[in-house]
């Protein structure tokens, strides 16, 4: 027993980043995914071009996609320079399933097989959910949820059958906590998490060992989509007792949205394969302190993952100490 506990893995708080650090310089991965093809969806806002740009220096393969606006041209030229082997925009509302068809068979056409797959679109209000149009929370859920379980159900075939593919599903803090007048996208970002976790277990009884899934936290950038959820006129619509709480939100919104994209690059080299697969991450943590920890990971399967904490010893599994066990003295409950 002694000697089991000397061999217990030391950890250590994993350094907190804003930007792009040494362990993600673009130049370690340039060519890394060469010829690689790979679907971006929100391509056109700031996190998407950040991503495409990421993807493009390591030489992927680029089918880019927007909804309502598309990415401006000089996206292309930029994705071409820094290294991208081709770059297409398709345009598809990743809320509806035959758009998500659409892109998939558009995306085979051009270039025969996909291999990665980064879910970035995303919808996000703030407001009441009692006020709130049950319409606009379908439209959330649709768009942060059911999108990318669409494209990930067209595509898993093809990564099982070529028994290689990565799915990078950009989710958000707010799928760990519960932030109020938020309702729709905490809601949907927290079954993205457990959608990527859940698919992943089956690739793994699988044996698809190069079939790996991941759920991040992007960091906090001031989007299009955060500036206007975050504008005076969104705040002026809450309740008066909450509109402070929520008037500097944005100060802290200052990382670069590089940080996100090269780390869903070197994820999708296979860098944290082992570690993190199926695993929710916070782009803020420094990804080589955390990869250095792989057998805490291991040990602790809580880490990295969406569950709940409960008073006394009862485990996220549900399993009580000692076992499952009857009662000894049995209830009759009146009129049976």
């Amino acid at each position: 027993m002694a000697e089991e506990q000397q061999t217990t893995v030391a950890q250590f708080s994993p350094r907190f980043r804003t930007d792009i650090y040494p362990f993600i310089y673009p130049s370690k991965y340039r060519g890394t995914l060469q010829d690689k093809v790979a679907i971006i969806t929100g391509a056109a806002g700031a996190l998407g071009q950040a991503l495409a740009e990421s993807f493009a220096v390591a030489g992927v393969k680029l089918v880019l996609t927007y909804n309502k606006t598309a990415p401006p041209p000089e996206l292309r030229e930029r994705c071409v320079r820094f290294g991208a082997a081709a770059v297409e925009f398709v345009q598809c509302n990743v809320a509806e399933l035959e758009g998500c068809k659409e892109l998939v068979r558009r995306a085979l056409n051009l270039h025969g097989r996909v291999d990665i797959l980064v879910n970035n679109a995303g919808a996000n209000r703030l407001g009441p959910i009692y006020v709130q149009d049950p319409r606009d929370f379908a439209h959330d859920i649709a768009v942060n949820l059911n999108g990318p379980y669409y494209l990930m159900r067209l595509l898993l075939p093809g990564f099982r059958a070529q028994r290689s593919g990565c799915v990078l599903n950009i989710a958000s803090r707010a799928g760990t906590v519960a932030t109020p007048y938020s309702t729709s996208y905490c809601a949907s970002k927290a079954a993205l998490i457990n959608l990527t976790a859940c698919t992943q277990k089956e690739m793994d009884i699988e044996g698809l060992d190069d079939v790996h899934l991941y759920s991040l936290h992007p960091g906090g950038i001031k989007s299009a989509m955060t500036l206007t959820k975050y504008a005076k006129k969104s705040i002026s619509s809450l309740p008066a007792s909450a509109q402070p709480a929520f008037l500097n939100t944005l100060d802290v919104y200052n990382d670069s949205p590089y940080l996100n994209g090269m780390v869903c690059v070197a994820l999708a080299t296979g860098v944290g394969k082992r570690a993190l697969r199926g695993k929710y991450f916070d782009v803020g943590q420094d990804l080589e302190d955390v990869l250095a920890q792989e057998e805490a990971l291991k040990a602790n399967p809580d880490l990295h993952a969406l569950h709940t904490s409960f008073l006394g010893e009862l485990t996220n599994a549900g399993i009580p100490p000692g076992g499952y066990h009857a009662e000894e003295v049995k209830f009759e409950f009146p009129g049976f």
